[in-house]
């Protein structure tokens, strides 16, 4: 069954700020990565349409939503690839959360997941901890799940 990945982050500054060009200059190129990945699947593209998450009063707030083959290939790319390179220096450019701020769930063949089912995987997360079906960073950064 397909995973989708959904995390965000809160920027130190403005999203058009000139501190932030080192994260926000290479998003295309690491994004092009994982569109080429094996075991991608699928990625929200349209950051104001419909199914976009709704951070509202959040203007610093980003977020990637996207679906994978399985774990190993979100495992890989995110840190196997350059894209790691990137994820080491999330503190510079993202505050810290201070709660889970990446969530991972099994999605039914053929579909995609939406912004406001993330929102609501990422809150049941944080509010009952990581299931067999429900898990964050720590457990994908480790070999717990397969």
């Amino acid at each position: 069954m397909p995973l989708a990945q959904f995390n965000i982050a809160r920027a130190r500054w403005g999203l058009d700020d000139p501190r932030m060009s080192g994260f926000f200059d290479a998003v295309p190129m690491i994004n092009g990565l994982a569109e080429r990945s094996d075991g991608f699947l699928w990625r929200l593209i349209d950051e104001d349409g419909p199914d976009a998450p709704d951070f509202s009063d959040e203007p610093r707030m980003t977020f990637t939503l996207s679906l994978w083959l399985d774990a190993e290939s979100l495992r890989h790319f995110t840190w196997n690839t350059l894209h790691k390179k990137f994820r080491l220096r999330t503190r510079e450019w993202f505050e810290d959360m201070g709660a889970a701020y990446l969530v991972c769930w099994p999605v039914e063949e053929g579909r995609t997941p939406t912004g406001p089912e993330a929102l609501e995987k990422l809150e049941d997360l944080r509010r009952e901890g990581p299931s067999e079906v429900l898990f964050g960073a720590e457990a994908l950064k480790s070999s717990l799940v397969a």
